[in-house]
């Protein structure tokens, strides 16, 4: 039996994570989550969990210490979850906010399922060097294209090249000119994936496309990653070799395949309601390289990789801002991109070293963005 802390549980990836810990209870015992302001939903989790011992929320109420006698309820420090039984962490927080929870439980020695891919983006070199120095740690990405890439390595056979899949979002075949006229709710249909509100908009602006280049250069130790285009969102991603033999891993586009997955690595496992490819009526599989001219945040990706850590907690730092904004119909969605890009060059490329340095940098970032939105 293995014990759980899950961060995140409210959200999209959070909530499957639940489902998937409510069929394997043999297996793994939940101890502890953090869930923000959704008090509704809290309920509903530890009633169904009475493994659960200390809840952090962003809000303090009495009704829920009276009708749950048994549970801590924390509202200081989020890290106060962290205890000498737990096991695995499940990181499914979204934004920088979550940095604090991979760092802390990579220095733990402890088995770090990250949804979070925001640390890896703003620390990976710092990520990396703890892991090194923390050989029990193990750090496994909860993201469809790095799982898909961590299925195909091969231990012998160095990567050639990573061919990261991308579904184009819901506005592929519009010009960027075009998407001046996208409204907040055409945004938020993804055409495969259910996701979100923030990382759904990021799939629609190649934002989240963008992070996940980043992330998948810190983890897999390459600069040659190229973005491939391939609207059925069925291969995760791909795997070039020496030989330019090409490796994927395919499956229907599900989040809980990801978690189960990890949960259980290295042993595959089935999980209820799984869903098989449609091998007799067929398929198609269309694959195209990304075009960067339309897509501006995949290049800002591509000199992230090759510039200091400061240009990556930008790019960041200043989509989160404008991503909330657009949310809130504060801005456009078009705007977006364009307010970005502006913020992204004109900031110094230099090595931010340290994780309180690192909020420090994310911080005057989001202030210059937010400045920059009211003078657009």
């Amino acid at each position: 039996m293995k014990n759980v802390i899950l961060f995140g549980a409210s959200g999209n990836i959070g909530m499957q994570s639940i489902d998937i810990l409510k069929e394997n209870k043999d297996k793994f015992k939940l101890i502890s989550i953090s869930i923000g302001n959704n008090t509704s939903v809290l309920e509903r989790i530890l009633n169904e969990f009475d493994s659960i011992k200390k809840v952090y929320l962003n809000i303090k109420t009495e009704e829920l210490t009276l009708k749950f006698p048994n549970v801590d309820f924390i509202d200081t420090n989020i890290l106060d979850l962290f205890n000498d039984k737990v096991d695995i962490i499940i990181n499914a927080l979204s934004g920088v906010f979550g940095l604090n929870v991979s760092v802390e439980s990579i220095k733990k020695g402890l088995i770090l399922l990250n949804a979070n891919k925001e640390s890896i983006v703003v620390a990976g070199k710092i990520i990396n060097n703890l892991l090194k120095n923390n050989k029990r740690s193990r750090l496994y990405p909860i993201d469809s294209e790095h799982c898909a890439i961590f299925q195909c390595l091969e231990s012998k056979n160095k990567i050639k090249k990573i061919l990261l899949t991308a579904s184009g979002g819901p506005f592929l075949n519009l010009s960027l000119e075009e998407t001046k006229n996208i409204k907040l709710d055409d945004a938020l249909k993804h055409p495969t994936w259910s996701m979100g509100k923030k990382i759904t908009v990021d799939s629609a602006t190649m934002f989240n496309k963008s992070l996940e280049i980043i992330e998948a250069y810190h983890l897999f130790n390459t600069e040659n990653i190229d973005v491939i285009v391939h609207k059925e969102s069925i291969v995760h991603s791909m795997i070039m070799f020496d030989d330019n033999s090409v490796k994927s891993q395919m499956s229907k586009p599900d989040m809980k395949q990801v978690i189960n997955y990890f949960l259980n690595y290295p042993n595959r496992t089935c999980f209820k309601d799984q869903k098989d490819l449609d091998w007799i009526g067929g398929f198609e599989l269309t694959f195209k390289k990304i075009d960067e001219k339309r897509f501006p945040p995949i290049s800002f990706a591509f000199e992230c990789i090759k510039s200091h850590n400061s240009k990556s907690i930008a790019l960041n730092a200043a989509n989160e801002v404008c991503v909330d904004y657009f949310l809130n119909n504060k801005i456009s969605f078009f705007d977006i991109t364009f307010i970005v890009e502006k913020i992204f060059k004109s900031i110094e490329n230099k090595e931010i070293n340290s994780i309180d340095e690192i909020y420090i940098y994310d911080a005057f970032i989001r202030e210059k963005t937010i400045k920059m939105i009211g003078v657009k």
